[in-house]
């Protein structure tokens, strides 16, 4: 096959669009190294520990050992194309998941068999129940001490409520674990250390696991049968159930979410890999399988559904946008229609711009291969766009539709930055405008006190990837500061407002006069609602004096912090019959805003995390009182033999450096995570100003 990209099927139903997700450390890129070799797509064996997976391409992921942005690549795997993105376990990078499941169509969820359903665990199983991912559970580190199949597919049912499954059970664990027993075909396979893994031996059913195996088989019967009414007739008919029957019943219950197959190996070692490529092949959906995509018709109500037809009318959504030496690339999931080089495109966002794509290059890792065309179900990087950016829809002229536009958390920790020569400002400016047009998860604006430039990310190791990215690949030497909450505010109360401006420019005048009214909504944005009369403000003035409210709102007032959860309502205001100005109506605009949010009272906020801990017990009473001391809630303590978890919510500003403190109470032995949940009213007696 080689290490050149193979050539498309011309089928749909052979396409194999999914991801690979998991909690950090959970082994998947190890998993996709390994898919990747036994599928001929890379001739050696990366390994994340020596740097030298393919698919953490970044030398900020090779140095860290982790993975920090989704990689693409594709292979054939037994006469079927599969499309695979490699995403972040770290949950700083959690938005490389979400805009990659957005495009998917199926999932392999990677857990530990030792650690079982951890808190990353958890966030990606919700982001594939918000996108309706059928996925398969594929339970690694079989071989590591301490491992336990039972327990961990007991955690998927328990902890995550899902109707988890063995289809596969180990023969051994630890040091023992040598192979599996696939349930669904009664076979035995064990791998040898001598060929890597790559031709798994059939064996038979170890003697002690005969029973177990009939039990386990008879368990996965029954969950499909309850699940799939043809394969409930034919399991009345006959209790045993032929492979191929109980294989199609369980193809149909993965593809409806009501019955989700754990598998189980060791990638590391690699044992039980190929048959995890068996399943995606046998139980995942192709584009033709799945739900079709509803976009929006623009100027209606009406949505139209986008079907995976090469032939139909292009429907094209941009995923993801990275910078390039060359122009940005944008990650694109064609839905219907086919793209050839050269065409040219139209963009929902900008609906009157045209672009032409340059060139079609479908992914592996960092590598590249230029093609001609791309349709249907396809997943390729778009060369030559200007304007795209992350949510897009790209359709051909006359064809508009929306699709509907990817959603993004709020950042929750900010830096100062500058250069450390003044001259290279400017270049700063371009370098984080270019990131931030990268990551919508990383934002950028200026202090309205300090006048410093702030950038703002999902963790400290977000902002310190970014950090390393200006040095190393921008070649940019810049200064950080330390790392300080990204509060927000909002108002405490209702309240109006009133702008008046008025000034004698030469022997002209101008004049603007606003009146709004300011109120708290649960929604976490700002809303502006237009009910000035005509005989008020000029029509002509209303998008600007919108522009204006939303910049107001975007810079605060008391505290600076941009406001959110504000819904802006413009009532008024006068007209001068000769010296009426735009700038005037904004000016006033502006000091109506200040107006009426000094009235309401203002409300700082500050963004709150989910926070799970995994430690030994005995270390679970110091973590406790530690936790007591910053603020936290606590909302379970789950005991275990061998691990027990604390999950609750904390504030971010009592966490920075708590890596530290966590190892030191617990010998290095607990392990934790946090999850922006929401934005809170900080306690009067804890403003930090």
């Amino acid at each position: 096959m080689g290490a050149g990209y193979p050539a498309r099927p011309m089928s749909l139903d052979l396409v194999r669009n999914i991801g690979v997700a998991a909690h950090i450390d959970a082994g998947k890129t190890t998993l996709t190294e390994r898919v990747l070799f036994y599928a001929g797509r890379s001739h050696r064996l990366g390994e994340v520990h020596d740097g030298t997976a393919t698919m953490d391409w970044m030398p900020e992921e090779r140095e860290r050992g982790i993975t920090i942005t989704a990689a693409a690549t594709a292979f054939d795997w037994n006469g079927h194309r599969i499309q695979l993105i490699d995403t972040p376990g770290h949950v700083d990078f959690t938005v490389e998941v979400e805009r990659s499941l957005r495009v998917l169509d199926g999932a392999v969820v990677v857990f530990c068999a030792v650690g079982g359903v951890e808190a990353q665990s958890e966030t990606v199983w919700r982001q594939c129940d918000r996108h309706q991912v059928p996925r398969l559970a594929f339970v690694n580190k079989m071989d590591r001490a301490g491992a336990d199949f039972e327990r961990v597919v007991e955690d998927i049912c328990t902890r995550l409520e899902a109707p988890a499954v063995p289809a596969h059970l180990p023969i051994g664990s630890g040091a023992e674990f040598r192979g599996l027993v696939d349930l669904v075909h009664r076979r035995a396979l064990v791998w040898k250390d001598e060929d890597l893994g790559a031709a798994p031996e059939e064996i038979a059913i170890p003697g002690d696991m005969v029973d177990a195996v009939e039990l386990a088989r008879h368990i996965l019967a029954e969950a499909v049968a309850e699940a799939d009414d043809v394969t409930m007739e034919a399991y009345l008919e006959d209790e045993e159930l032929e492979a191929e029957a109980l294989a199609a019943g369980l193809r149909r219950t993965v593809l409806e979410r009501s019955v989700i197959p754990v598998l189980c190996g060791s990638a590391l070692s690699n044992k039980g890999v190929q048959p995890v490529l068996d399943a995606v092949v046998h139980y995942l959906p192709s584009p033709l399988e799945v739900p079709p995509i509803l976009g929006h018709v623009p100027g209606t109500d009406g949505t139209q559904p986008c079907t995976a037809d090469p032939e139909g009318p292009l429907r094209a959504l941009v995923f993801k946008v990275t910078a390039d030496p060359h122009g940005d690339l944008c990650f694109t999931r064609i839905y219907s229609g086919t793209l050839k080089t050269g065409d040219q495109v139209y963009n929902s966002r900008a609906a009157k711009r045209v672009e032409r794509v340059g060139r079609i290059l479908r992914m592996h890792a960092d590598d590249r291969e230029q093609v001609d065309e791309a349709q249907a179900g396809d997943i390729v990087a778009l060369a030559g766009l200007k304007i795209a950016a992350t949510g897009d829809t790209l359709f051909h002229k006359g064809e508009e539709l929306e699709l509907e536009r990817l959603a993004f958390p709020e950042p929750v920790i900010a830096m100062t930055v500058e250069p450390r020569q003044a001259a290279d400002q400017g270049k700063l400016e371009q370098v984080l405008e270019r990131v931030q047009r990268e990551d919508p998860s990383f934002r950028v604006r200026q202090d309205e006190h300090s006048g410093q430039t702030l950038i703002s990310g999902m963790g400290e190791l977000h902002l310190e990837v970014i950090r390393a990215r200006i040095l190393r690949e921008f070649r940019l030497d810049a200064r950080v500061g330390r790392p300080r909450v990204d509060y927000r505010e909002t108002v405490r109360g209702a309240a109006r407002g009133e702008g008046r401006f008025e000034r004698q420019m030469g022997e002209k005048g101008v004049f603007g006069h606003v009146q709004l009214n300011l109120a708290p909504v649960d929604d976490p944005v700002v809303r502006v609602l237009w009910m000035a009369p005509p005989d008020a403000i000029p029509a002509l003035y209303r998008e600007a004096v919108e522009a204006t409210v939303a910049g107001a709102a975007e810079g605060g007032v008391a505290f600076g912090y941009p406001m959110v959860s504000v819904m802006v309502t413009v009532t008024g205001g006068s007209l001068h019959p000769t010296d009426g100005n735009e700038a005037a109506y904004c000016s006033a605009a502006a000091l109506a805003f200040r107006d009426a949010a000094e009235r309401a009272g203002e409300q700082l906020l500050e963004p709150l995390m989910a926070i799970d801990i995994h430690t030994p017990p005995d270390y679970v009473s110091a973590i406790l009182t530690d936790l007591g001391g910053r603020r936290a809630q606590i909302g379970q303590v789950q005991a275990g033999r061998r691990t027990s978890q604390i999950s609750g919510t904390v504030p971010v500003g009592e966490m920075f450096g708590y890596a530290t403190t966590i190892r030191s109470l617990s010998q290095g032995r607990a392990q934790y995570s946090l999850e922006p949940i929401r934005y809170a009213p900080v306690p009067d007696d804890r403003l930090p100003f």
